[in-house]
């Protein structure tokens, strides 16, 4: 991966609503530590603990968007929380293969998450907030 570069906030990875927004941006805060240890060449200790945020802080912003959802009963809510079954899934991986023989390569990580977050953020996250908009205007996060 060439172009490993932290990731900046912009409203184009805004959903709409401030404090998913902020969540949001406390996950590109976890990535852009990722890139830090990548550039600095960091130990497995630091890597271990990245992987630990990234675990933890993804189960908490997980939780508050299923509850979130639940509320405004969101149809496509299964789909949803299959998403984020399947993402906690792979960082669960790569947490358990850190102190295998074949440790995860932090740039594979780095890729997995710039993508799995750009997508999900501006194709899945955006949808239910537009259903809200749409159908629940008064609701709150």
């Amino acid at each position: 991966m060439d172009n490993l570069k932290k990731r900046i906030w912009t409203n184009k990875l805004s959903v709409g609503n401030e404090d998913i927004d902020n969540e949001h941006k406390k996950l590109l805060g976890i990535f852009d530590d990722l890139v830090e240890f990548i550039e600095n060449e960091k130990g497995r200790e630091e890597f271990a603990e990245i992987l630990s945020k990234m675990t933890d802080y993804s189960l908490n912003h997980f939780k508050n968007e299923e509850e979130y959802m639940k509320k405004m009963s969101y149809p496509k809510f299964a789909k949803h929380k299959n998403y984020h079954k399947d993402y906690i899934y792979k960082v669960a991986m790569y947490n358990a293969n850190l102190l295998s023989i074949n440790p995860p390569d932090p740039k594979e990580i780095i890729e997995f998450l710039e993508k799995w977050w750009t997508n999900h953020i501006l194709s899945h996250d955006i949808s239910f907030e537009r259903y809200k908009n749409e159908f629940q205007p008064d609701l709150l996060y």
